[in-house]
């Protein structure tokens, strides 16, 4: 494996500023999106009478994983262990630092 190329200064500086904006304008990632769409769809999967629906969906998951090269044992044990913190009243972590801003409480993170 080759090691990635070092960052110029200008690309950390612009990637940094471009970070502050979206966090200043609240914007979520993709990885905010994801987290929300799986905790929606996990959820929901697990009412009464939706096993069908969780079963559809692990196979599909554990299918995208097996394509992108992860290990298929893998994939359905770190699938089965979310549903399994999902049962168990688990939620997908809050962003402590969006709630600071909004209530006005300085960041801790500003430089």
């Amino acid at each position: 494996m080759r090691k990635p190329k070092p960052r110029r200064p200008e690309q950390k500086d612009k990637q940094r500023a471009y970070r502050a904006k979206q966090k200043a304008e609240r914007i979520p990632s993709r990885d905010d999106v994801a987290r929300i769409v799986l905790h929606w769809a996990i959820t929901g999967a697990l009412a009464p009478g939706e096993e069908k629906q969780l079963t559809g969906l692990r196979n599909m998951v554990i299918q995208k994983l097996v394509e992108q090269d992860f290990s298929e044992e893998g994939a359905r044990r770190r699938f089965d262990e979310i549903v399994e913190r999902y049962q168990n009243g688990w939620d997908f972590r809050a962003k402590p630092h969006l709630l600071r801003v909004k209530e006005g409480i300085p960041d801790d993170d500003a430089p």
